[in-house]
């Protein structure tokens, strides 16, 4: 989209009656400001409003957050929330001037930002079964839903820190959220950008689905005062990617029925009015056929048992016990279509979880080292199909020959690899534990001299190799457990996988290598102790 069709667009949405009765815009911006440096846009949404048509150019800003800082990543930055009332002219007069001189001034005020480029108009609607993300910075976006223009920041280079460890961007939306009721740490791809929302005011839809018809029924509440025009809705139901209903009504103004059954699949809706303006649309919505009553009824005996405590020292407790019973009200649709698709999903989803090892089980036999072989491969396979970007990999048992079996087969030259060990030794065997050396053992050399040792005997001509290895030292950083794959740097966030044993373990015994669900969180986790141990005792081996 170019800036002239954003402002023709903008100008028919925004003619009295056409969808609104617009006076005012509320500008919300979320800002950053580095020490010294200009301010600069995080986010900002401009919502088209009603009610304060008395607005001009010398309105003040007003600050709805204190200020935000201590932004892991931003050092010296503060952050905060502005809004600013301007008149519905501003808009224009903004886009006129961005488009000339790539200046942001729609608060009255020359705000940073990337280069700002349009893209294609969109709608949205209100949340229905299926949530719509955007609606989590619109604002009260409930009704019949809004018009939104996007501007964006394609760069966005100054927001590097938060794309690296999503947990800042988590923390920033909890700040703002305090001020202003948006949450945008799951949309970072909003960062830098500028949101136009124009919400449908003139009227509200409803869609409703009579219990037992095959029709479904869309009504429209004017509001008060508003001319009255012909509408057409739309409105399909799909399953399994087939559209399984579909239809267009003739014109109405209040109501009409669709030859659309909404009982057995989520159904959408668009409004349109005569002159091919959307006036309303719902987001793919359930009809509700069956509820679960659950009854949890107290129990007159309590448990009553002792625990030792972290002294070992027993404690009593006491629990008190419910009972629960659930009952159903409604129909269910026993084994239909649907059943029988969720199993084949199901089936599905095995073989694609297998594919791209996103969950894996190792059950390794008796005299047979096959298991381990496959699980090692699996390593090896992930570390080179996402591993271009960089790999962690985060074991307290980690040794020399674990990194020689792993991430030695990274095939991506020069990216960069690290590894955390908590440096401790693998516990011994059973076998060996029960075993009766005839001799006392020479004591063992420490830890990193023994994994140097193997290094230098076995690393080769280290072409291509960026690793580092370090270990836990002294007091800094802490003992860990958990042992995981991590793809810390790629373009659509990191990436980790949970091995389920350590790396020397890998196929000995029933383990589950797993993606995990919380990537960013298990990469903050190893950043910050990878960035505890920072003295060159914690430092192993680099290959350079």
């Amino acid at each position: 989209m170019t800036f002239e069709k954003l402002r023709a667009e903008l100008s028919c949405l925004l003619t009295p009656g056409r969808i609104g009765e617009f006076d005012h815009i509320e500008l919300i911006e979320v800002i950053g400001t580095p020490r010294g440096g200009a301010t600069i846009n995080v986010l900002s949404v401009a919502v088209l409003s009603e009610g304060r048509s008395a607005v001009g150019d010398a309105e003040e800003a007003e600050r709805l957050t204190e200020r935000i800082g201590r932004i892991d990543g931003f050092k010296d930055w503060s952050f905060g929330v502005m809004r600013t009332f301007r008149p519905v002219a501003a808009l224009d007069q903004a886009l006129a001037t961005l488009a000339v001189s790539g200046e942001w001034t729609l608060s009255g005020r020359t705000l940073g930002t990337g280069t700002l480029r349009p893209e294609p108009a969109m709608f949205a609607p209100p949340d229905g079964t299926v949530p719509v993300p955007l609606n989590s910075v619109l604002k009260n976006n409930f009704w019949a839903g809004s018009h939104v223009f996007r501007l964006t920041d394609q760069e966005k280079t100054p927001f590097a820190p938060f794309f690296a460890d999503r947990r800042r961007l988590q923390r920033l939306s909890d700040a703002v959220s305090v001020g202003v009721p948006i949450t945008f740490a799951g949309l970072a791809d909003l960062l830098g950008d500028v949101l136009i929302q124009l919400p449908v005011t003139i009227l509200v839809p409803s869609v409703t689905a009579p219990r037992g018809a095959v029709h479904s029924d869309v009504a429209v509440a004017w509001r008060s005062g508003a001319a009255r025009r012909p509408l057409a809705t739309a409105a399909r139901t799909r399953w399994d990617e087939l559209l399984t209903g579909a239809a267009v009504s003739e014109r109405f103004t209040d109501s009409v029925r669709l030859p659309v059954d909404n009982h057995r699949q989520p159904l959408e809706t668009e409004i349109w009015d005569e002159g091919g303006i959307l006036v309303g649309a719902t987001a793919s919505t359930s009809t509700l056929k069956q509820i679960a009553l659950g009854m949890h009824v107290s129990q007159h005996e309590p448990r009553i048992f002792n625990v030792p405590n972290v002294r070992g020292q027993p404690v009593a407790e006491r629990v008190e016990l419910t009972e629960t019973t659930t009952s159903f009200v409604g129909t269910s649709a026993g084994q239909d279509a649907n059943f029988w698709l969720g199993r084949r999903q199901d089936l599905e989803e095995r073989r694609r979880l297998e594919a791209t090892r996103d969950f894996v089980q190792y059950r390794p036999q008796i005299n047979s080292t096959d298991e381990q072989d496959r699980a090692l491969a699996d390593l090896r396979f992930l570390i080179n199909r996402h591993g271009h970007t960089g790999v962690d990999l985060w074991d307290p048992y980690l040794s020399a020959e674990d990194l020689l079996r792993t991430l030695f087969f990274c095939c991506h030259s020069n990216a960069p690899l690290r590894a955390l060990t908590d440096g401790r030794d693998p516990p011994r065997d059973a076998t060996q534990e029960c075993s009766t050396p005839e001799e006392p053992a020479a004591p063992n050399p420490p830890f990193p001299d023994r994994q140097r040792v193997v290094f230098e005997r076995d690393a080769g001509n280290r072409e291509g190799l960026r690793l580092e290895y370090r270990t836990r030292r002294g007091p800094k950083g802490w003992h860990f457990h958990d042992r995981f794959l991590i793809f810390p740097n790629l373009r659509d966030g990191p990436r980790a996988w949970s091995l389920g044993t350590s790396v020397n373990s890998l196929g000995k015994a029933h383990h589950i290598l797993q993606r995990v669900s919380n990537p960013a969180m298990v990469a903050g986790a190893f950043e910050d102790l990878w960035a505890a141990l920072d003295e060159p005792q914690h430092v192993v081996w680099r290959s350079w």
